[in-house]
């Protein structure tokens, strides 16, 4: 059997990018198949407004704390997204999460843009007063 290179990406020589979130930028790794493979990276005192996917989402906390619905996290940490559950981050210090995003289970439905920039610009960050 021959076995043939795979194909390969060094974090290196991957730049980030810009983002809809004006303090959130993005490593792109992967993008094919419906499958997302980045890194996120948070300045401080930033995060999302309250949204939902139609498509599910895995998030692996490199570094910093990750508020997500009101619950700290850390690094080491995997929060699992289902699709259509809805959700907002805040991230006081800045930090560093690997996302993966493919289709829902329930909804077939698979990510079309992970920068986001096609849906237009976010609001400017201001921390939700809704609890959880």
């Amino acid at each position: 059997m021959q076995l043939k290179p795979l194909s390969a990406v060094n974090i290196k020589d991957v730049s980030w990018e810009e983002t809809r979130f004006d303090d959130i930028y993005i490593k792109l790794f992967s993008f094919r198949d419906g499958v997302v493979f980045e890194i996120q990276k948070f300045d401080p005192d930033t995060g999302t407004f309250p949204h939902q996917h139609d498509f599910r989402q895995l998030r692996y906390i490199l570094e910093g704390e990750f508020i997500v619905n009101g619950v700290s996290h850390g690094p080491g940490t995997l929060i699992d997204f289902p699709e259509r559950q809805p959700y907002e981050v805040r991230v006081p210090d800045g930090g560093e999460w690997i996302v993966v995003q493919l289709a829902g289970a329930t909804t077939g439905i698979a990510p079309t843009d992970p920068s986001g920039v096609a849906y237009g610009k976010a609001p400017s960050y201001k921390p939700s007063k809704l609890k959880p």
